[in-house]
């Protein structure tokens, strides 16, 4: 059991742990925030029946309600059900852990609905009739971009249509076939889009007339507009740019000394290839990939200071030249080492060269003679004589203490 010492020190060090927790959580960051959720729902009148892996599969469109807004939404997990009139949660790519993403990306990007349907139609080298339903064409965009969706991400393969009644109609099957081959057959991997964003550098610096960057822009998918006040944003070629997408890199120029700001800005803040879960348990129910964009404009800033260009000195010419005429050499006769009075007297014969002095001298103008080297030589023995004396005595004492 503890003392009453013992109990003392058990109640500062609980009290030391506990003002550790309190003074930790106060620095903590603040709790992140709530992640956007939405419900899913199946679009009426937009079944269809498709021969997917050798087996006919009857399905309907997606999509998903986030707040006030409803945006189209695939599956990226073929064999799980989905979770109808639920809601989903937003999480990222790594989290899904569903392959080839970034090629599921570009076919959201050149699918339905984000590219114009009249130019993924021909683009694919499919017709559709002119009197199909609004509906239906829909349909056929949506299931042309699903089922290449589900190719990446599950592996699964759009047979040709058999002549099986149960499929539908060869009108509306071939195009969504068509579409499907030009999709998956041209996808290339694109970067995961992001809910905020951002540009990397804040600032640069660069000389008037070059440019500074590059810049990274992070964000959303689709276009992120460039606006730049006192300059230009340019590619890497120099081309006048006004839009980058995500991950695009744009510079800044301008051709004199200042600075030149620019704001990106994106239309969603939640965009399409950004993936919902199901909460609490992922694996439990389909996992989905927005198709469309929602949420409000998000805008990031960035600036660069461009400084004057160093002007170039022009060589001087002859007649500004501060020493017009070169200086005459020493002759022979004229000693460098001449003293003031020789120098006051040039008529005067030339005096002998003073003696050369050592750096031992201390720089003096003074020669080293004879003198001091012969003191120093007997300092130096008497100093030799000491030592061997004092070295004598040590000896003896020694011998004496240990005898």
């Amino acid at each position: 059991m503890f003392g009453q010492r013992g109990l003392r020190w058990a109640r500062v060090a609980a009290a030391t742990v506990v003002g550790s927790a309190l003074a930790l959580g106060a620095a903590s960051p603040a709790a992140a925030e709530e992640p956007v959720t939405g419900k899913a729902k199946q679009v009426p009148r937009t079944e269809v029946t498709l021969q997917l892996n050798s087996k006919p599969e009857t399905t309907s469109a997606l999509e998903l309600k986030i707040g006030e807004q409803t945006v189209p939404v695939f599956c990226i997990d073929f064999h799980t059900p989905v979770a109808l009139n639920k809601n989903y949660e937003e999480g990222t790519w790594d989290e899904s852990q569903v392959k080839n993403l970034g090629k599921v990306q570009w076919v959201l990007t050149h699918g339905y609905p984000n590219a114009d349907a009249d130019a993924l139609l021909a683009a694919a080298g499919a017709e559709l009739p002119a009197d199909l339903s609004p509906v239906r064409r829909q349909t056929v965009l949506y299931f042309g971009t699903q089922t290449a969706v589900w190719h990446f991400s599950d592996g699964i393969r759009l047979a040709n249509r058999a002549n099986r009644p149960e499929l539908t109609r060869p009108i509306e099957y071939t195009a969504i076939k068509k579409i499907y081959d030009y999709l998956i057959t041209n996808a290339t991997d694109q970067p995961e889009p992001k809910a905020e964003l951002s540009i990397d550098p804040k600032d640069a610096e660069a000389t008037a007339g070059a440019k500074a960057g590059p810049f990274t822009v992070r964000g959303p998918a689709g276009d992120i507009t460039l606006a730049v006040d006192g300059g230009t944003a340019v590619d890497a070629e120099g081309k006048p740019v006004t839009s980058v997408a995500n991950e695009g890199q744009f510079w800044l120029t301008r051709d004199d000394a200042g600075k030149v700001s620019v704001t990106a800005s994106a239309d969603e803040s939640v965009s399409f290839g950004r993936v919902f879960l199901f909460p609490g348990d992922k694996n439990k129910h389909q996992k989905l990939i927005l198709g469309g964009s929602a949420g409000s404009k998000i805008t990031a800033k960035a600036e660069a200071t461009f400084t004057a260009a160093p002007s170039e000195s022009p060589s001087p010419t002859p007649s500004e030249s501060p020493s017009e005429s070169p200086v005459p050499s020493p002759t022979p006769s004229e000693s460098t080492s001449a003293s003031p009075s020789e120098s006051a007297s040039p008529s005067a014969p030339v005096a002998s060269p003073a003696p050369s002095t050592s750096p031992v001298s201390g720089g003096s103008d003074l020669p080293l003679t004879g003198s001091p080297i012969a003191v120093a030589a007997s300092a130096g023995v008497l100093l030799l004589a000491v030592g061997g004396l004092t070295v004598l005595l040590l000896r003896r004492r020694k011998l004496r203490f240990t005898a």
